[in-house]
């Protein structure tokens, strides 16, 4: 009974570093090998977890105003203010890492509210990010109007069909919206 519980336990651990940090436990790691400035680090994804949480219940709970009343301010750090390869590359790391653990935690949800939840969760991290909502160019087949939002850094989109997304939609607006 004892072997088992701890091996539970030990499988746990190793499911939350992958999920966390990308690594299994037990990996070989090079000591002395810093990992790169722009990466986010474990440490870091908790709080931003708590504002994407945050966000979100927001927004179920009240609706688009309160949610974009909700999300912080940009911190925006030195090196992820950019739009290099290198910083969007890190910020749709940590998009992707956290929209598995706000759905893990909060349940999967329409593009609006995950966009705006991984926006200020993001926008905690200190990247400059938005959400944009846009129009598809080809209307659908069965003649509905869809819209879809998506988070972005610049204009490089961060989560779902990053390659697509931006070329398959007119923009419409972003949130929020430059004063």
């Amino acid at each position: 009974m004892f072997r088992q519980w701890a091996e539970r336990k030990r499988l746990r651990r190793v499911l939350r570093d992958f999920a966390l940090t990308g690594d299994p436990a037990g990996a070989p790691r090079s000591r002395g090998t810093p990992p790169p400035p722009d990466a986010t680090p474990f440490t870091e994804l908790l709080p931003a977890l708590v504002q994407y949480l945050r966000v979100g219940r927001a927004f179920r709970r009240r609706g688009l105003g309160a949610a974009l009343a909700a999300l912080p301010s940009p911190r925006v750090r030195p090196g992820r203010a950019e739009q290099t390869p290198a910083t969007v590359f890190h910020a749709r790391d940590a998009a992707w890492r956290l929209t598995g653990l706000g759905r893990t935690f909060g349940g999967r949800h329409l593009c609006l509210h995950e966009s705006l939840a991984i926006c200020a969760a993001l926008r905690w991290l200190g990247y400059p990010v938005e959400v944009v909502v846009g129009y598809p160019v080809i209307e659908p087949a069965n003649g509905g109007e869809e819209l879809h939002a998506w988070p972005v850094l610049g204009d490089a989109p961060l989560s779902g069909r990053t390659t697509s997304a931006a070329g398959s939609y007119i923009e419409l607006l972003r949130y929020p919206a430059a004063t």
